[in-house]
């Protein structure tokens, strides 16, 4: 499947599209509550407060089916969801349950994973592996080699509920509660490699793995937390080798609810978006040094890195474009009425969705 940020953009994404105006599909009349693409496929799938999945085509706009029927789906919110790379969705929700979802198909196997909502769920990238975090304080592995899944393994360690959960190469997971702690797992041994307890004051809001100039994820990972604090670790010494009050000021502390580190999308630089209205951008080979600085509407609720551009999409439904070098806001696009909370972006498309219950379409001209 493509890469989720993209390192080359068309010219014109610095300018603006070529109508501001894009293409609007209205799927449902609650917000939409996240989402994920596949590119290679033409289409995004949005999860919604309605209990229903929708995949929309990226080219025309237009739905092309619902992922609910009355024997099948989510009976609670859908809260997370992905794209396997044969076409495949999986989905999580309130209901504790997971959906497996034939591609091209509203058909699905329900799988009662968990005792307490389903906060976000992974694909281990290269395997067969899918990740599935929850409040109920566990983290679970399925094996979605086959059309039906079936667990694999359940990892706990947690003392509370697991917020945050990332899959690096190969072996490595990490995951974030809402206590402040971050462990790392190996999901062959199915085991605890180092858990780093007390990483940050309050929950820990954003997890990503550093990524080389080339795009390819290293060993090293950031977190971030309530605390506003941006951190750097090094899973092989177990321990944080940087520490930066990223968004704490004389005013107070601003959540960290995205970082991004993309290697040339991201300009070899981590980005981050916080709770403090700010778009920060730090310098990784420079102990993470402040490089730019950029103001935002409203609270940022999605964030995405393409081309050296920061996308964030905003409480307000806007959606704002920045360079992430200069921390230059060349300008911002009406992409929902309310809260954008997904941001997805090609060569030469953008995709957004929210609590207007709306995916919202552009494109960017050579």
């Amino acid at each position: 499947m493509q890469s989720a940020y993209p390192a080359h953009l068309n010219p014109s994404w610095r300018s603006g599209p070529a109508d501001p105006a894009g293409r609007v599909c209205h799927v449902s009349d609650v917000p939409l509550m996240c989402s994920s693409i596949n590119w290679s496929a033409g289409e995004v799938v949005v999860g919604s407060a309605d209990h229903a999945l929708y995949v929309v085509d990226v080219q025309t706009g237009k739905k092309r089916r619902t992922l609910y029927t009355k024997t099948a789906g989510h009976a609670e919110w859908v809260t997370t969801c992905q794209y396997l790379p044969d076409g495949r969705v999986i989905s999580g929700g309130m209901d504790s349950l997971l959906c497996l979802w034939e591609a091209n198909s509203n058909r699905c196997q329900q799988l009662a994973a968990h005792a307490a909502p389903i906060s976000v769920v992974d694909i281990s990238p290269g395997t067969n592996t899918a990740v599935s975090a929850s409040y109920d304080k566990s983290v679970r592995v399925w094996d979605v080699a086959s059309r039906r899944a079936s667990e694999d393994s359940c990892l706990t360690g947690h003392a509370a509920p697991v917020l945050q959960l990332v899959c690096g190469n190969g072996d490595n997971l990490i995951s974030g509660d809402r206590g402040g702690t971050v462990i790392m797992w190996g999901l062959t041994t199915a085991s605890t490699t180092s858990k780093l307890k007390d990483a940050h004051t309050g929950h820990v809001t954003a997890l990503a793995w550093q990524h080389d100039t080339n795009g390819g994820c290293t060993d090293t990972f950031f977190s971030g937390g309530q605390d506003g604090h941006l951190k750097m670790w090094d899973p092989r010494s177990k321990r944080c080798v940087h520490d930066v009050a990223a968004h704490v000021n004389a005013r107070g502390k601003g959540a960290v609810g995205n970082i991004v580190s993309a290697g040339a999308a991201s300009s070899n630089l981590v980005v981050t978006a916080a709770a403090d209205n700010t778009v920060k951008a730090f310098d990784v080979r420079a102990d993470l040094q402040p490089v730019s600085e950029a103001k935002l509407s409203d609270f940022p609720y999605s964030m995405a890195v393409a081309g050296g551009l920061t996308l964030c999409g905003c409480g307000d439904g806007s959606l704002h474009v920045i360079d992430i070098s200069s921390g230059q806001s060349l300008y911002a696009l009406g992409a929902n009425k309310h809260a954008v909370r997904g941001v997805h972006a090609s060569e030469k498309c953008l995709v957004c969705m929210g609590d207007d219950g709306s995916v919202f379409l552009c494109d960017f001209m050579l």
